[in-house]
């Protein structure tokens, strides 16, 4: 018996079913013996199957998209927020929904964050995926890197400072540069929109309850980080963030034992944990009479 060996999986238990466009997609949730459907994606495509489900009632859980903020306070080890926050927005090429694309920064350490935080990222490593010392692979393909560099010339044309990145680091495949974004408007496309690519914008705040105003704002709700040493502010803020997973000191979104999903346009239900067993069952009473 080999024990470094998968266990095998009963028959019928995994099925794939190649395909695309929404043939597939529509064909399966529309199927009356399918009574439950789960969806990883984007919050357009989560809609279009919430309306589908609907028709016959079948239950859905949601985990879709993410414009998740990290917020860096004065007092917290803000170098080693620096230092390792690169790559929770770029990690993946920025194809995350966990993403960090909005950095809220206590303004007094501000500029010198920003400064450890371009230089941080300089240091990534962008190439072939398949050599160890890579850090960022390309995107998916060219019309995700085209959707992304639209981002990118809309920042240009609303005077968003390009502190690092922005261009084609490859002259084959579809790589892009991690960019680093700041002066971004709270009404532009860059710090609404889940750009899906190496992107990230950074602004300062000095006030607690205004930022929680703008992090809030978005309609979803996904993932964040928060970075301080102070307990009282970290369940404090903790509390207050719309947000279905928050780390404190630390970019860890996953735990397989841990539930997670999203708040508003972010999803429905939770995966992971014990809570997701709820998403797969029924509650059922038997009453047995005398």
């Amino acid at each position: 018996m080999n024990l470094l060996a998968p266990p095998a999986l009963p028959p019928g238990v995994l099925q794939v079913l190649p395909g695309s466009g929404s043939a597939i997609g529509d064909a399966l949730v529309t199927h009356p013996l399918i009574r439950k459907v789960s969806f990883t994606g984007s919050t357009e495509i989560g809609r279009r199957i919430m309306e589908l489900a609907a028709r016959d009632l079948k239950r859905v859980s949601l985990e879709l998209g993410g414009k998740s903020p990290n917020i860096v306070f004065a007092d917290a080890d803000w170098e080693r927020a620096a230092d390792t926050s690169p790559l929770s927005v770029f990690a993946n090429t920025g194809q995350d929904c966990c993403a960090r694309s909005r950095v809220y920064v206590e303004r007094p350490i501000f500029e010198r964050f920003l400064e450890r935080f371009v230089a941080a990222t300089r240091r990534l490593v962008v190439g072939d995926p398949a050599q160890e010392a890579t850090q960022l692979g390309p995107l998916v393909s060219a019309v995700q890197r085209e959707s992304v560099e639209d981002f990118l010339a809309d920042a240009r044309k609303r005077g968003s400072r390009f502190a690092c990145g922005g261009g084609r680091p490859h002259p084959r495949g579809f790589y892009l540069e991690p960019t680093v974004l700041v002066g971004v408007g709270k009404e532009d496309r860059c710090w609404r929109e889940e750009i899906f690519g190496p992107v990230v914008a950074l602004t300062p705040f000095d006030d607690e309850a205004e930022m929680l105003r703008d992090v809030n704002a978005s309609p979803y709700g996904l993932s964040g980080s928060l970075w301080t040493n102070h307990l009282g502010r970290a369940l404090r803020v903790s509390r207050a963030v719309q947000s279905g997973v928050l780390s404190v000191n630390s970019h860890s979104s996953v735990h397989v034992e841990a539930p997670f999903g999203g708040f508003k346009q972010s999803g429905l239900g939770r995966d992971l944990g014990l809570a997701a067993l709820e998403g797969y069952t029924e509650l059922k009473n038997v009453y047995v009479g005398e």
